[in-house]
């Protein structure tokens, strides 16, 4: 009787385990910031603030902060996600070497 021998989990070997959950990370924090500017914009836009009033201005102020703050944040995700490719490219890379010697079968020399 064979007996069939028990494949190791090579998940995450290549690093994509990080590249999707920085992905997924992005994804949350853009709807979470896409829900948070529409309930200022919200606040702003509803009657309960008087026209020129210190709370009109700064919820006015706060909209503003918050929007172009997100709108940096998530400039940067090009760079972010560059950087990203070439670690896995890196461990991919890696991963080639370290397999073809195990298979060369070329190993240190004692002979010097």
């Amino acid at each position: 009787m064979l007996k069939l021998r028990k494949i190791e989990s090579k998940k995450g070997v290549l690093g994509l385990d990080t590249v999707k959950a920085v992905m997924i990370t992005f994804l949350v924090l853009a709807v979470i910031g896409v829900a948070i500017i529409l309930a200022l914009v919200s606040l702003r836009d509803s009657s309960i603030f008087t026209s020129g009033s210190v709370e009109k201005n700064q919820t006015t102020n706060i909209v503003n902060n918050v929007t172009s703050a997100l709108v940096d944040f998530f400039s940067n995700t090009t760079t972010i996600f560059a950087i990203l490719v070439v670690v896995v490219i890196i461990l991919a890379i890696t991963i080639i070497i370290v397999a073809v010697s195990r298979f060369s079968g070329t190993g240190t020399s004692a002979n010097l």
